[in-house]
């Protein structure tokens, strides 16, 4: 058990240190994104939280958290041509790590709802 907890707070020091290395910039960067633009992002890393949660029944938030923002960053292309007009934006933000808190929020979500 003990090297299962030390596995989750390393990849929430993992998470963190994501953020802190795009500066801490990634939430101000996704809420200042055209609403198109964040709700395309946002709806991709709600799919894949939920598929995370059909796949995990007890879900662990930082686990989901770490395999929904890559999920999100794999997807960029489809995010992108999603948000239309606002695809290079949201191009742009993606580059700029606003993957993180969109996976924090959808997480956010599965989580509180399992408990």
């Amino acid at each position: 058990m003990s090297s299962e907890m030390g596995e989750i707070h390393r990849t929430g020091r993992d998470i963190n240190d994501e953020i802190v290395h795009f500066g801490g910039q990634a939430e101000s960067v996704f809420s200042s994104l055209a609403e198109q633009g964040r709700l395309s992002i946002q709806k991709k890393a709600d799919e894949l939280a939920a598929q995370y949660l059909e796949s995990n029944p007890n879900p662990d938030y930082y686990d989901c958290v770490t395999i929904v923002a890559e999920g999100v960053l794999t997807a960029g292309k489809e995010i992108k041509t999603s948000s239309g007009s606002w695809g290079e934006s949201v191009d742009a933000a993606l580059g700029a790590g606003v993957e993180m808190p969109a996976a924090k929020i959808a997480c956010k979500r599965i989580t509180m709802l399992e408990h």
